[in-house]
């Protein structure tokens, strides 16, 4: 579940990162921002696995990774549907000029495959672990 909390962060730590460097004053776009406080979110959700191993734990944190499914899928349609002109993509501030549509979507159905992939058997995990009980 780390590394793929680690994955996620790429684009947003990569951001960051260049932000610190850069000479003149800039200032991070808004979806940075969000996307770090995703995966101190998400951090907070294994932390709490790993505290408290029981089924319900996995439950809980299976439904929050539904929660960050439903906002990447949302965020995947809108760069889909609306070829850069949204108010929620001039809202988060995403280049476009930087980095293609068709790029950040795919990042973005990345991202939610491997979260439904990671909500899926840590689901069936739970199921198992509490019949077995």
């Amino acid at each position: 579940m780390l590394a793929e909390i680690l994955l996620q962060l790429i684009p947003a730590l990569r951001s960051a990162f260049l932000g610190l460097q850069a000479t003149e004053e800039s200032q991070l776009n808004r979806w940075v921002y969000y996307m770090l406080l995703a995966g101190v979110i998400q951090i907070g959700l294994l932390g709490y696995m790993i505290l408290l191993m029981d089924w319900a734990t996995l439950w809980a944190a299976t439904i929050g990774n539904l929660l960050f499914i439903a906002a990447y899928a949302g965020l995947f349609a809108i760069l889909i549907l609306s070829k850069g002109e949204n108010e929620v993509i001039s809202y988060l501030q995403l280049d476009l000029e930087q980095a293609p549509t068709g790029k950040q979507a795919m990042w973005c159905l990345v991202c939610m495959l491997m979260l439904i992939a990671q909500s899926f058997f840590s689901g069936r995990y739970a199921r198992r672990w509490k019949r077995d009980k």
